[in-house]
Formats: structure tokens, C-alpha cells, sequence
């Protein structure tokens, strides 16, 4: 128990600074757009290659973490990091660029599969959910302080090194705790044995497909496009916002979410996120009272964190030992391939009809929520050997 007891504390200050880092640095794309270091003829770029750097280094590295151990990934990504950050302190700003590309394959793309199943496996039913939550929730804290940042320093040359020193400190400290931590024994042992990996459930697949989907548009559409395109001088604050009302419901999922069943968790999640969605929509249309609007704004971002933080649960225990990160990437895939998309299909978009849009992947969500309420079953506090069984 005394040894558990320092491995959950390592898992929990390494993976709560490497979610910091990953919101910090996702959030940077979007700030950028409005650094006139950056021409407006490249907002796009800005927006659109973050996000695909970060999916690349998802479809490479959860399969690495699959293949060679949870271990390997989580040292060699924070190297990467570190060259990422050095690029992004460069004057060129294309080179800039490219270190941000970086940062997002290799913390924020590399890591997320290989520390969700990490965790899973490492960590004991009773404390799973729970740290689960409010690990997550720091890359909402990261984002907000990334925003902050923007906010306060007025020159860009100072932003880069704050944004720089904030990112190696993080780092260090993720890198100092991760080397503490051992190999995934239930990774060890699923490597050994001769597992047969039976053929997957498709009521699971298509309940976390549509959740991936649903999470990764609402929360990108809201917090990183819907500043650029159509408030622009509201960017940062937007940002700020949103974070504010992702961090309040990581604290809220971390209070509640092992007393109630992880499918109804999600599915109220949703129910949540689409009521103020469409109350976004008529207090913007009908009242044009940016107070209200703001308000929506955070109460909007709070059932996100609900579902997205649900989400990342669900997907490390959804799936086998044996296949966990390269599932967990795959199932994420889709969502990013479609964010991407979504982000040049939208550019000419009105503000409502943009609204609209959001809404539709709230009912996406909902929709697989639904299948998994009433077909799924409740994960809460059951060990991950346990559903290594029921699952595979």
C-alpha cells in the first residue's frame, strides 16, 4: 500500500503538468491568430495544424504505447517537447509555428493515450475515477493560463518567453516524476501472454465514437474557432471564459462522478451541454446581452469538462489491456479528422448557422450517449483486470 501510495503521487503531479502542458500549448493556435507577428492570411494555418499535428502524434505514439510499453512514450515525448519549445522561441515566425506543431505532437498528441491507459491500469478502482477527473481538468487550467498570458503582456517577444518559461517548468516537472514511475504491470503481462483480442462490440465502438466526436467538436469549435472567426477582439477572453467553466465542472465531476453510474454520468453530461447550447443560441439571437452571452459562455464549458472528462474514463476502460492506446487513439481520430474539416467547411459560416453546427455535434453526443445508457455498463469502481474480462 506505502508503495501505491508514491506511485498515485507520481502519477498524479507527472500527468496533471503533462495535461497542463497539453492545454496550454492546444489553446496556442487560436491566441496566435490575433499576435500581428502572425499575417491574418494564415488564421487558417493557425487554426487547422495544431490540431493535426496533434492527431498524428496520437495515431503514432498510442500505437507505440501499445506495441513497446506506456513507459517508453512518456520519456521520449517530453524530448520532443523540449525542442519544440526552443523552436518556438525563434524570431521566424513559421519556425515559431512548427515548435507549437511540435509541442502538440509530441505532449499533447503522443502523450493523452499512453497517460489515460497508464492510469487506468496503474491506478486502484476506488481512486480511478476520481483522479482521473481532475487530472484532466488541469489541461482546462492550462488553457486558462495560457489565455491569461495573452491578456496581460502586450509584446509578443514577452509572451514567447513567458510562454516559454511556463512550458519548460511544467515540463521539468512532469519529466522529473515520470522517471519515478515503473513499467504498466497489467501492459507487462498482456505483452506476455498470448492475448486473442476478440472482435470488438459495436454498441461500445459506436457509443465512443459518437462521444469522441461530440466532445472534441464542442469544446474546439467554442474555445479555439468562435473567437477568430466572428469576435476576434474577444479571442482571449472567450478562451479565459470557457476555461473558467471547464474548471468548475472538473471540480464538480470530481466530487460527483463515483456516485453516480458512469453512463448516466455522460448521458446528463450531454443533456446539460445541448440545454445550454441552445440557450447560447437564443440569448445571442434574440437579446444581444453579452453578459448573458459570457455567463453561457462558462455554463457551456462546465457540461463540456463533464463530458469530456467522462469521456477520457471511459476510453481507458473501454478497452483491453493489450489494444488500450492504439483504441484510444483510433476511437480520438475521427473526432480530430472532422474538427479539421469542420474548421475550413465553417469559415464563411454566420454566426447562427455556426451555432448551429456546434448544436449538431451536442446531439451527436447526446445520440451515443443514449446507446451507452441504455445498453453500456456502469465501469464505476470495477478493476481494470476485471474489465479486461468483461471486455475482451
Amino acid at each position: 500500500m506505502i508503495v501505491y501510495d508514491k506511485i498515485k503521487k507520481y502519477i498524479f503531479y507527472s500527468m496533471s503538468m503533462s495535461m497542463l502542458l497539453y492545454g496550454f500549448s492546444i489553446t496556442l493556435g487560436s491566441l496566435l491568430t490575433q499576435i500581428n507577428f502572425y499575417p491574418k492570411s494564415i488564421d487558417i494555418y493557425l487554426l487547422v495544424t495544431p490540431p493535426l499535428s496533434l492527431l498524428l502524434g496520437n495515431i503514432l505514439f498510442g500505437r507505440i504505447a501499445d506495441k513497446i510499453g506506456r513507459r517508453p512514450v512518456l520519456v521520449i515525448t517530453p524530448i520532443l517537447f523540449s525542442i519544440g519549445i526552443f523552436l518556438f522561441l525563434l524570431p521566424n515566425p513559421y519556425v515559431s509555428l512548427t515548435g507549437v506543431n511540435i509541442l502538440l505532437f509530441s505532449i499533447a498528441g503522443g502523450d493523452e493515450p499512453a497517460i489515460i491507459s497508464y492510469a487506468s491500469e496503474i491506478l486502484y478502482s476506488d481512486d480511478r475515477g476520481k483522479i482521473m477527473m481532475i487530472i484532466t481538468n488541469f489541461a482546462n487550467i492550462g488553457a486558462l493560463i495560457s489565455s491569461f498570458v495573452f491578456i496581460i503582456f502586450r509584446y509578443y517577444i514577452v509572451i514567447k518567453i513567458v510562454v516559454s518559461i511556463v512550458l519548460f517548468i511544467s515540463l521539468l516537472t512532469s519529466y522529473i516524476f515520470r522517471n519515478k514511475l515503473p513499467e504498466s504491470n497489467l501492459w507487462l503481462k498482456s505483452n506476455i501472454k498470448k492475448i486473442k483480442i476478440t472482435k470488438q462490440n459495436p454498441i461500445k465502438i459506436i457509443a465512443l465514437l459518437f462521444i469522441s466526436i461530440s466532445t472534441i467538436l464542442t469544446y474546439g469549435l467554442i474555445s479555439w474557432v468562435i473567437g477568430p472567426y466572428y469576435y476576434p477582439s474577444m479571442t482571449y477572453y472567450i478562451i479565459m471564459l470557457f476555461n473558467l467553466g471547464n474548471i468548475t465542472g472538473g471540480i464538480i465531476g470530481y466530487i460527483i462522478i463515483d456516485y453516480i453510474k458512469r453512463n448516466s454520468f455522460v448521458f446528463l453530461g450531454f443533456i446539460g451541454g445541448l440545454l445550454s447550447s441552445l440557450l447560447l443560441l437564443l440569448i445571442l439571437h434574440v437579446y444581444s446581452n453579452y453578459i448573458i452571452f459570457f455567463s453561457l459562455v462558462v455554463a457551456n464549458g462546465l457540461f463540456t469538462q463533464l463530458t469530456w472528462g467522462s469521456r477520457l474514463i471511459l476510453e481507458g476502460e473501454l478497452f483491453a489491456t493489450k489494444i488500450r492506446a492504439s483504441s484510444i487513439s483510433l476511437i480520438r481520430s475521427s473526432g480530430w479528422i472532422i474538427y479539421i474539416i469542420s474548421v475550413l467547411f465553417t469559415f464563411n459560416f454566420s454566426i447562427y448557422s455556426f451555432q448551429i453546427y456546434d448544436i449538431l455535434f451536442w446531439v451527436i453526443g447526446l445520440s451515443g450517449s443514449a446507446v451507452w445508457y441504455v445498453y453500456g455498463i456502469d465501469t464505476r469502481k470495477l478493476p481494470v483486470e476485471k474489465l479486461d474480462e468483461i471486455i475482451n
